[in-house]
C-alpha cells in the first residue's frame, strides 16, 4: 500500500508508475501547484472550470494533506521521478462513493499520463477499497478526460448536472454496484467542496 522511502524526502510515496509517482502533499507545493491551476486552460475542466488564485490553491493543498491524515487517500501529488510536479490524481468522495480525480499540467497533455495514473488508480482502489464502487465524472466537451476513463475499463451510465456543469457519468464494473442513484452522490465524489 504506502511506503515510506528516501526519495523523495519527507513523503510518502503512494505508487510509482513507469514514469510517475504519486506522493503526499508538502506545504511548500503550493508555488507549483498555482502554476497549474492558474492557467485557464488547464482549468477549464478541472474543479471551478476557471484559473483559481493563490490562497484558493493554499486551501486545497491543506486540505489534501488533512483527507490523507483521516482517511488515508486524497488526491496525491503527481509527479515525474525527478520530483517535478506534473499535476495531481487521486480519489474524491467519502467513505460511501469513491470519484476518481486527475489533472495533468497543460505542457504534459498528449504524452498518455493520465491514462497512466488512472490505470494504477483503479488497481489501487480494487486493492485497498474492495467492494467499493468507483466512479468518476467528466464534463461534457472533456472527449479526452472521457476516453482515458474508457480506456481504463469505465463504462458510461449517464449524463447528470452538478454544480451547474452537465457531465458525463461513468462507473468502474469490477467496483461494487450499488443503488444508492448516481446523481446523488457524484456531487461530493468529484466536484469538490471548497476547500477539495
Amino acid at each position: 500500500m504506502n511506503r515510506r522511502v528516501d526519495r523523495p524526502a519527507d513523503r510518502l510515496v503512494v505508487m510509482e508508475t513507469p514514469r510517475l509517482v504519486l506522493t503526499t502533499w508538502k506545504s511548500d507545493d503550493v508555488d507549483s501547484l498555482v502554476e497549474m491551476h492558474s492557467d485557464p486552460e488547464s482549468m477549464r475542466h478541472v474543479r471551478y472550470g476557471r484559473p483559481e488564485t493563490r490562497t484558493e490553491v493554499e486551501d486545497l493543498v491543506q486540505a489534501y494533506m488533512e483527507a490523507q491524515t483521516l482517511r488515508g487517500w486524497t488526491k496525491w501529488r503527481l509527479a515525474d521521478h525527478d520530483g517535478e510536479l506534473l499535476g495531481r490524481a487521486g480519489f474524491g468522495g467519502d467513505d460511501d462513493v469513491r470519484g476518481i480525480a486527475y489533472a495533468i499540467r497543460r505542457s504534459h497533455w498528449g504524452r498518455g499520463l493520465a491514462t497512466e495514473i488512472a490505470e494504477a488508480l483503479v488497481r489501487w482502489h480494487l486493492v485497498n477499497a474492495p467492494g467499493l464502487r468507483l466512479r468518476g465524472v467528466v464534463a461534457v466537451g472533456n472527449d479526452a478526460s472521457a476516453r482515458v476513463l474508457e480506456k481504463t475499463g469505465f463504462e458510461e451510465v449517464g449524463t447528470g448536472d452538478f454544480q451547474g456543469t452537465l457531465c458525463r457519468e461513468f462507473v468502474h464494473p469490477r467496483s461494487e454496484s450499488r443503488s444508492d442513484g448516481i446523481a446523488e452522490n457524484l456531487t461530493a465524489a468529484i466536484r469538490p467542496t471548497p476547500g477539495m
